[in-house]
C-alpha cells in the first residue's frame, strides 16, 4: 500500500519532502512473475482527482497497467487471485 494521504498540513510538508507524489495509485501490486499493477480503489461512484488521472496517463505512457477498482471481486480478478 501506497502511504501518500496526510493528516495534517504538517505531515503533508513532512510526507513531501520524503518524496510524496501527487495523484499516485493507492496501491502497487507486484504480480508474481508479472509487471507491476498500479491500482486506485475507488467507491462504486468515486470519480479520480485531476492530478490521478494525470498520474494514470504517466504510468500508462510508460508501458504500466493501471486499474481504478471499486470492489472486492475487481480486484481479485484483476490481480489473478483464486477464490474458494
Amino acid at each position: 500500500m501506497v502511504h501518500n494521504s496526510a493528516s495534517s498540513r504538517i505531515n503533508g510538508a513532512r510526507l513531501k519532502t520524503m518524496g510524496m507524489v501527487p495523484g499516485v495509485s493507492d496501491m502497487i501490486y507486484l504480480k508474481p512473475g508479472g509487471r507491476p499493477l498500479l491500482i486506485e480503489i475507488k467507491t462504486m461512484r468515486g470519480t479520480q482527482s485531476p492530478k490521478q488521472v494525470a498520474w494514470q496517463a504517466r504510468v500508462v505512457a510508460n508501458g504500466y497497467r493501471y486499474y481504478v477498482v471499486r470492489s472486492l471481486d475487481e480486484m481479485k480478478e484483476i490481480c489473478g487471485w483464486k477464490t474458494g
